[in-house]
């Protein structure tokens, strides 16, 4: 069996977003102009590791209602507690070890904002957003919301660490989660030393990001807050060069156009145009 190697690492950019929530920016790519970026890792469109913040007593941090169109949203969160509230009437809290797998479709308009008691008092903030990319057929589906609490995902035990499965299926472990595209995505922690090693069906997309410690992959070192994006191969392999928490990602390409615009990903300019005409006449709904 052939592991795959690194083919190219990608650091994070800082950035805020929200109400000036600190993240760092880990997909798309860097160095590709314009709407190419969001090809670096079809079906993958974004990734933001948002935090570790401790919100300070009294603030307003969060993200306050916003649009979208044409994708799917997974949020994760590591620490703190958010309350998702969207324009379908959907709503979810989420907390440690949870996450909402959000369908924008034809669009939808949500916010997710920390919990108000800790908006008050303060507290840790962690997580992670992934946008997935949805197939040509499906952006103009209706939007809707699912809510996964941690008691559905549960941690599972492996040699040197564990894994919570988040879409798809790793080390023999199923999500939930459903998703139009074909993807497996996983938070993983493991001890120093200890190698975990996972077939990706031909021709996925993989890569991994540490989001604390870092990993060996075939002799390259991969630290914190940097994107791995793997080569050919039929496996992914990796070692923990420090106790090391990272996401996995693998999925099969759509291999279709993508035009984006802020919070719109469509297949053409023309979709994006009315996507913003749709938003600004309301036809995506409201939050009260």
């Amino acid at each position: 069996m052939l592991t795959k190697p690194v083919s190219s690492l990608v650091s994070g950019q800082p950035t805020q977003d929200g109400n000036r929530v600190p993240l760092t920016r880990l997909v798309p790519g860097q160095g590709q102009p314009g709407d190419q970026a969001f090809q670096t890792m079809d079906p993958f469109l974004l990734m933001d590791h948002f935090g570790p913040m401790v919100l300070a007593p009294g603030t307003d941090a969060g993200f306050p209602p916003h649009p979208h169109r044409g994708f799917q949203t997974l949020t994760y969160l590591i620490q703190g507690a958010f309350r998702h509230r969207d324009s379908t009437g959907g709503s979810g809290l989420l907390r440690p070890g949870g996450a909402q797998l959000m369908n924008a479709g034809a669009g939808i308009v949500h916010e997710e904002m920390p919990v108000p008691e800790q908006l008050h008092s303060g507290g840790p903030i962690e997580g992670v957003q992934l946008w997935i990319n949805l197939p040509k057929a499906d952006k103009r589906t209706p939007p809707g919301y699912t809510d996964l609490q941690p008691e559905s995902m549960p941690w599972t035990a492996l040699p040197g660490g564990r894994i919570r499965v988040l879409a798809g299926t790793w080390a023999g472990v199923t999500s939930p989660a459903r998703t139009p595209a074909k993807i497996a995505y996983a938070h993983l922690e493991l001890e120093a030393g200890a190698r975990f090693e996972h077939v990706v069906p031909a021709g996925w997309t993989a890569a991994v990001v540490p989001l604390h410690g870092s990993i060996r992959i075939q002799g390259t070192e991969v630290a914190a807050d940097t994107v791995a994006l793997l080569g050919a191969g039929d496996a992914l392999a990796l070692e923990a060069a420090k106790p090391v928490s990272l996401m996995l990602l693998a999925g099969e390409p759509l291999r279709e156009p993508i035009a984006h615009y802020g919070p719109f990903v469509m297949n053409t300019r023309e979709e994006i145009e009315q996507a913003i005409q749709d938003y600004q006449q309301g036809r995506m709904g409201h939050l009260d």
